[in-house]
């Protein structure tokens, strides 16, 4: 019997039942999203690349990206993978905290571009966040990158405020968390961004073949069965994969309800106290840089943690020239999973949404391992898909 696209080693009425099919469909699309990428970089405004090619040129410009929760999480992965090319300034900062402290956050005297990304766009901060910007910057050009291309965020922008970028349909995720909205906005960016750098886009095909094998295998896999056991889960990575770590840990938060807490951390800032968290019941995940300088710290760091013998499980995500560049480690009790060797030489923003998607998975078994439905995890409505309650306050220019 030929095996559902969402079923994941399970039939679908598994999902069904239990709250998730929404969530499994979502996991489960993001290769065929991520495939439809290049048609809407074809079909982006050539003015705004025209424009940003000349901003990412340009060493007296900005380029910042904003956006809340997972949102916020893209422009983590996306600045220093930008910066590491561009001759202008590339920064993240949360919209939450454009609103709160906008003179803060952003250079009075900056030029160039915001990127606003954001699933609905209907969040308070989605439009508040890019008025209070244009308070204080008013020389940054608004860019929201969206799924809902009737969201407030996306009127605002196509409003003569800016540019929109709209993504698929199907990526204006219907479950509470956001899987295939995140990544499809991360890569989309990626690929713009890299484009106005004159730069190889990511290799789209090789993700999709990527994202579906990882769909395939991992729900029922050993590494998966240990992970679902720990009672804390921590994942580390550098750079743009600290970014990934970060979204990684929240949704599981999400997913679980808080059942299991979860934590993220840079490679290296791990040892400057957030070590201790470590425990018996503890598993502690690292997100490999494609980057051989970045490997070696992750190297250490994970020999470190085995050594310590401290930790329940240790799963390794890793690019599979690391694998073959350090098999000490692929000899330990670590569960390694390695990518295909069609995906060495990505950049870390090309790896990102594969290594979320393995945390998507994780979240997903561990949630209806408790019994909790990842379509609605919160069903009291303490929080919400689309969050409420903030008060939008006047700023005094």
């Amino acid at each position: 019997m030929q095996r559902n696209i969402m079923s994941f080693g399970q039939d679908p009425s598994y999902f069904a039942a239990r709250g998730a099919t929404a969530t499994a469909r979502e996991i489960a699309q993001q290769g065929d999203c991520w495939q439809k990428i290049p048609a809407l970089l074809a079909a982006t405004d050539p003015a705004l690349k025209s424009r940003l090619h000349a901003a990412l040129h340009d060493a007296r410009a900005t380029i910042a990206f904003s956006g809340a929760g997972t949102s916020a999480y893209v422009g983590d992965i996306l600045a220093p993978a930008i910066q590491r090319h561009s001759r202008a300034h590339s920064l993240a900062t949360a919209s939450t905290d454009l609103v709160a402290q906008p003179a803060g956050k952003l250079p009075r005297d900056a030029h160039g571009f915001l990127f606003a990304f954001a699933r609905s766009g209907n969040s308070p901060e989605s439009v508040a966040s890019l008025e209070k910007a244009a308070a204080v910057a008013p020389e940054l050009v608004p860019v929201a990158v969206t799924c809902n291309d009737r969201g407030a965020l996306a009127e605002h922008c196509r409003n003569g405020h800016g540019y929109c970028c709209q993504m698929p349909p199907e990526t204006h995720d219907e479950s509470f968390v956001m899987t295939s909205s995140f990544s499809t906005m991360t890569l989309f960016t990626a690929a713009l961004c890299r484009e106005a750098l004159d730069l190889p886009p990511p290799d789209f095909a090789a993700l999709a073949v990527a994202q579906r094998h990882a769909r395939d295998t991992y729900y029922t896999s050993p590494a998966l069965d240990a992970l679902a056991r720990a009672a804390r889960i921590i994942y580390l990575g550098s750079g743009a994969l600290y970014g990934a770590a970060r979204e990684s840990a929240l949704k599981i938060l999400e997913m679980t309800a808080g059942k299991i807490p979860t934590m993220a951390e840079t490679t290296l800032g791990f040892r400057h106290g957030p070590k201790s968290l470590i425990n018996g019941e503890t598993a502690v995940c690292f997100f490999v840089s494609g980057d051989p300088y970045t490997q070696q710290y992750d190297r250490d760091l994970a020999l470190e943690v085995l050594g310590d013998g401290n930790a329940a499980q240790v799963l390794i995500f890793a690019p599979a020239a690391f694998t073959v560049r350090y098999p000490e480690l692929a000899a330990s009790r670590a569960h390694v999973i390695a990518f295909d060797a069609a995906l060495d030489g990505q950049d870390d923003t090309a790896l990102a949404p594969l290594y979320v998607q393995y945390a998507q998975l994780s979240g997903l078994r561990c949630a209806l391992d408790a019994g909790i439905s990842p379509d609605n995890p919160s069903p009291d409505g303490s929080v919400n898909r689309v969050v409420k309650g903030v008060t939008d306050y006047p700023y005094p220019v």
